[in-house]
């Protein structure tokens, strides 16, 4: 248990370490782009195992992972190097933009690059969870299977020989594509033989099953699948990883927009605040997925450097966003929009953001104190 909790913060170190890698030496190029100086770039925290200056920069690998940041000249002390030209003050509003907006482009592009890798391991097929089973990604062929993920000892599905880890694909040679069609057949068919065919999912060994259906019940629990082809033509081939990184931004924000408005529907906000995980509940689901192999832990890296890139994208202080508006608003009107006050909304920001994490990982360790330990 000890050795699994272990090898586990080690992945969920590394996981967080590139994601968060990524999204600095965005900025740290868009810096570059824009002839804006960086004194230090840094991956992991200090103390530093390894440092070397280069140039006007300090590039360094800290001992303590978890992240890593970087240090634009001018962007924290903005008061006293305004007229400095390698400082980020002194830079035009489409500049100082291309700096900030370039770290959520390096999540995206970090997402892309490893989506690409994941689907061409898989001859550029992806199967995706479904909350809702009715959503439809934007693109690439996709079909949604039901895959069971319990059957009950002694049911219907259980003495036919039905297993876990097998999707159900058709019932009398009728597609069954969610929740619904299936119970729709079963009551159609109740006090009928029926035929099921299913199909595992490690081989794809497909089976007909003969099922007595007396009561349109057959004894599972399952969970609605998409899966997404991208090899249908040449086009979704090549930008295979690009399309997946949107697909799964547009599922992702659809769905949690789907969860906030049930939550206000049902004054509940726990309805909501069990849809957002924090780090503990990452390192909850970095810890479950371990047996997963490889490809998994590459897919859950790209989903959550995708994560953070919405992320900040938010209008909120502190984050990308959240200085991307307020860059609009300085640029109206300058002498009320400062350097100065944007330094303190950002750190009023920064430490409401902080107090609203610290909630978040009370909540994690109590919703995922099982899977931790």
């Amino acid at each position: 248990m000890i050795l699994d909790f272990l090898l586990a913060l080690i992945v969920f170190a590394f996981i967080i370490t590139i994601v968060v890698s990524a999204h600095e030496f965005g900025h740290f190029l868009g810096a570059k782009k824009t002839k804006t100086k960086v004194t230090e770039f840094a991956i992991g925290f200090p103390p530093f195992i390894w440092k070397k200056q280069i140039g006007e920069t300090l590039f360094a690998i800290g001992s303590i992972p978890f992240g890593g940041y970087n240090k634009i000249y001018g962007e924290s002390e903005p008061a006293g190097n305004q007229k400095d030209p390698s400082s980020f003050t002194s830079k035009t509003t489409f500049q100082k933009f291309i700096i900030i907006i370039s770290g959520v482009v390096g999540n995206f592009l970090l997402s892309i690059l490893l989506f690409y890798i994941i689907l061409f391991s898989s001859n550029l097929n992806s199967s995706v969870g479904l909350i809702n089973p009715e959503y439809k990604f934007p693109f690439g062929h996709q079909e949604n299977y039901l895959l069971i993920g319990d059957v009950r000892e002694d049911s219907p599905a259980h003495l036919s020989g039905i297993n876990k880890d097998e999707f159900i694909l058709e019932i009398n040679e009728t597609r069954v594509q969610s929740a619904n069609e299936l119970n729709t057949i079963l009551e159609q068919t109740k006090g009928e033989v029926i035929r099921v065919l299913t199909k595992q999912r490690e081989t794809n060994l497909e089976t007909v099953h003969t099922i007595d259906n007396k009561e349109a019940w057959l004894g599972i629990g399952y969970t609605s699948i998409a899966n997404i082809s991208y090899n249908s033509n040449l086009k979704d081939k090549v930008f295979s990883g690009a399309m997946h990184t949107y697909n799964f931004a547009d599922y992702s924000l659809k769905t949690l927009g789907g969860i906030i408005a049930d939550s206000f529907k049902a004054k509940d906000a726990s309805i909501a605040t069990n849809a957002i995980a924090g780090p503990v509940g990452i390192f909850a689901i970095t810890k479950i997925s371990l047996g997963e192999g490889f490809m998994h832990m590459l897919n859950l890296t790209a989903i959550i450097s995708l994560a953070l890139a919405i992320t900040n994208l938010l209008p909120l202080p502190a984050l990308d966003g959240g200085k991307c508006v307020y860059l609009f608003f300085q640029k109206i009107n300058p002498r009320v929009f400062t350097d100065e006050l944007s330094e303190k909304i950002d750190s009023a920001g920064f430490i409401l953001l902080m107090c609203l994490g610290v909630l978040i990982i009370i909540k994690d360790i109590f919703q995922f104190k099982d899977f931790i330990f």
